[in-house]
């Protein structure tokens, strides 16, 4: 006959033979209710019983899995997330925004402090690095209304060593999927059609960070600085 071996659970002997003293401490409880006797005796059990609680409450929050991924319903919701999601960054962010329409085309306060908390981040953190990718269109519509935005944007940004910006020429009458990668910690996804928001989802895995990271990086590489750009188009005009 061969020898069977039994692998032992330790936990779930441990929490039977404490449902047990559970049942002993109810027990002794109503008989010393009944009887009049001393219940001293019975505290190392109750201090045990509370124990067994204690740890079974542990082990269902540890077998409880976070949540891998979330929804936006609006771009207020998104925009929030996002704003949140920025200010706990501490090494790095990598963002792009490649649409046929401004950052102003989203009017919502929401918005407004999104794109404003990136770039009070940058400030705050020289240590850290903010990277953008932004379209801009090869024609009209949108051009025009684009580089009038870049322009702005160039000045304001101009000597912030941490700020790394590179521009694509786009040529598609449909937005790009635009991402923001935070750290390794999360990477949100904003859907937009005609100036309008679509869908946001946020990825909280690190198969997912690292897989769009390498993404953003393919995309950063072939994108060409934003100087580079203001230079050759002549984005800045000259000091005279």
């Amino acid at each position: 006959m061969g020898l069977v071996r039994r692998v032992v659970n330790l936990q779930s002997v441990e929490q039977k033979l404490l449902l047990l003293a559970l049942l002993f401490v109810a027990g002794g409880s109503i008989a010393a209710n009944l009887f009049g006797w001393d219940v001293q005796w019975q505290i190392p059990l109750i201090y045990a019983v509370l124990y067994v609680l204690l740890s079974v409450t542990i082990e269902i929050r540890d077998q409880q899995a976070p949540t891998a991924s979330t929804h936006y319903r609006t771009s207020d919701e998104f925009f929030l997330s996002f704003a949140r999601l920025v200010r706990t960054a501490e090494r790095h962010i990598y963002t792009s925004y490649v649409r046929n329409t401004p950052p102003q085309s989203f009017q919502s306060p929401a918005a407004q402090q999104y794109f404003r908390t990136a770039v009070d981040w940058t400030r705050r953190n020289p240590g850290a690095s903010f990277h953008r990718i932004i379209g801009v269109p090869a024609q009209e519509p949108g051009q025009s209304a684009m580089r009038q935005w870049l322009r702005e944007h160039y000045e304001e940004m101009r000597g912030i060593a941490n700020y790394h910006a590179r521009i694509v020429i786009t040529n598609s009458g449909v937005d790009a999927v635009n991402m923001a990668i935070i750290d390794d910690s999360a990477v949100l996804l904003l859907l937009t059609a005609d100036g309008s928001f679509m869908s946001g989802h946020s990825l909280e895995t690190a198969e997912a960070v690292n897989s769009f990271r390498d993404y953003y990086r393919s995309w950063w590489a072939s994108a060409e600085p934003l100087e580079s750009y203001a230079r050759r188009t002549d984005l800045i005009a000259p000091i005279p």
